[in-house]
């Protein structure tokens, strides 16, 4: 059984504190992305919704309101085809990157550390059967 020592154990500490602050740092990123992409869009289409609006109070013709309207839905929908596009570019790029940094030693940190973990417990149990057998009741 190895022996391990209190800077080892600080070491694996330190190891796993790194990846979640990467972890965590990547998630404010993405969620600061999704909120700006979210915005923009807002932005867009309530700008879209009161041009329409204008347009249809300044419509004379009650006969053209539809196909004024009806005018209206493809810039809506290409609007909600880029946010899209854009939502699931910002989700591809923050699971790589989170999968890069996985990779980079993180997760295998965690590995040794759930290891190490069960050295200790073995190990705490071998000194508690030792002294049973030491100390007979």
């Amino acid at each position: 059984m190895p022996a391990i020592t209190l800077p080892d154990l600080r070491a694996q500490f330190d190891m796993q504190v790194d990846f979640l602050s990467q972890v965590s740092r990547h998630t404010i990123d993405a969620l600061q992305q999704l909120s700006d992409l979210n915005m923009h869009t807002a932005r867009r289409m309530f700008d879209e919704g009161i041009r329409l609006g204008r347009a249809l109070a300044s419509c004379n013709d009650p006969m053209q309101m539809g196909a004024l309207a009806m005018r209206a839905i493809p810039p809506a929908a290409e609007g909600w085809r880029n946010w899209q596009g854009a939502l699931v570019n910002v989700l591809t790029n923050s699971g790589a990157t989170l999968a890069r940094d996985a990779n980079d030693g993180g997760w295998q940190a965690a590995r040794v550390v759930r290891n190490t973990a069960a050295d200790l417990r073995s190990a705490r149990a071998g000194v508690e059967d030792m002294g049973a057998a030491h100390n007979p009741t």
